[in-house]
């Protein structure tokens, strides 16, 4: 477990906050892979390699700042014997935080990838404004 040694005084209000990084920094888990795209300075994208699950398998939610992408149990190859398993096939729940006025866009499945592209959309009322100096 990672200790901050931030004076408290600077911090007030920030608790949530440093607990949120510690846990982030905690062993998630590597299955399935994904990779993490910053495609401008507003639009990303999570890409998960998800070989042999459909749409139906497959559950990505958004509550607050939090991503969930998760799975039930797959069974593409139904009774049949499978004699070498190499694909890993497994329920897997991924959670990924995520900063301010960060939202889903769009989510899709091409190729054995499931893609969840990601924006920041920033409230007007957040944005900076500027103002011009009367005489």
């Amino acid at each position: 477990m990672t200790t901050y040694n931030i004076p408290h005084a600077w911090t007030v209000g920030f608790d949530s906050v440093f607990d949120r990084i510690e846990k982030m920094s905690s062993k998630q888990p590597t299955y399935p892979p994904h990779n993490v795209v910053k495609h401008d300075e507003d639009s990303f994208e999570i890409a998960i390699a998800v070989a042999g699950f459909g749409k139906s398998d497959l559950s990505v939610k958004q509550e607050e700042n939090v991503l969930t992408v998760s799975s039930n149990d797959s069974n593409f190859f139904g009774d049949s014997e499978i004699i070498h398993k190499g694909i890993a096939m497994r329920k897997f729940n991924k959670t990924f935080t995520l900063g301010e006025y960060i939202e889903v866009s769009e989510v899709s499945l091409t190729d054995g990838i499931l893609s969840v592209f990601l924006e920041k959309k920033i409230p007007e009322e957040k944005k900076p404004k500027s103002f011009e100096i009367n005489d």
